[in-house]
Parts: C-alpha cells; structure tokens; sequence
C-alpha cells in the first residue's frame, strides 16, 4: 500500500497538519532534511514534505518505518500520545504525590494506593 493524497472531498484536520509537525520535529531532532529522510524511508523526496502538511495520509509501514529511522514511539507520532511522558510527573503537585509514594515500603503501596482510589472515589461523588 503506497501513502495517498487525501480524498478532495475531505480537508485537511488540525489532526493531519499536528502528525505532519511531529514528523518534521522528529526530522530536524535527527538533522535530517526531507530529501535524506525520504531516500532512508526509500520514497520521493516531496513525500516528506506532504506528510509534514498533513497532505498525505501515512501508512503503516511507513510509520514503522519512520519510528525507527526518527527513533520515536509510534503512538506519538501518530496521535501525540508518548508513554513515557504518562510515567513522568507532569506538575509539581504530581511529583509530590510520586515521593510520598516511593517513600512507602513496597509492599505496603498496593494498600496505601486503594486508600488513595477510595478516597478519590468519595471526593469525585461530592462534586
């Protein structure tokens, strides 16, 4: 299957044109211009190009292909979603929950955490 313009009776979403800017961030993460990208994706040189405008629909193979060329999760570079971001706190408030946390022995988290979703639970009802 061979990546193909969009159909010109759907336009271009904000969803097309942010995949096409994580590709392009990706690319110039790894110093590459389009040209170079497309000769180690093994495509013509204005592919790229429409990939990072959302003009071109990726397909599967190329994906893998670029996740590990650009060294990038595929769901982030498909939808934005990034795995390991999920792990890491986000704000401060997250990190402190993350140190009491680790500050608790191993095998008491387990109970200490269904306190805390016990506690949510009741909190969320309030509301």
């Amino acid at each position: 299957m061979t990546d193909t313009p969009r159909s010109h009776s759907r336009p271009i979403t904000e969803q097309d044109r942010a995949r096409g800017r994580r590709i392009a961030q990706a690319r110039t993460k790894k110093e590459l211009t389009q040209a170079q990208l497309a000769d180690m994706v093994g495509l013509s040189g204005g592919l790229v190009g429409q990939w990072e405008t959302g003009k071109v629909t990726l397909t599967a193979k190329n994906a893998a292909k670029l996740e590990k060329i650009l060294e990038v999760p595929m769901a982030w570079l498909l939808t934005g979603d990034d795995p390991h971001e999920k792990r890491l706190a986000q704000t401060q408030t997250e990190q402190e929950y993350l140190d009491v946390i680790r500050d608790i022995p191993i095998d008491q988290q387990e109970a200490f955490l269904s306190m805390v979703r016990a506690a949510a639970s009741m909190i969320s009802k309030q509301k």
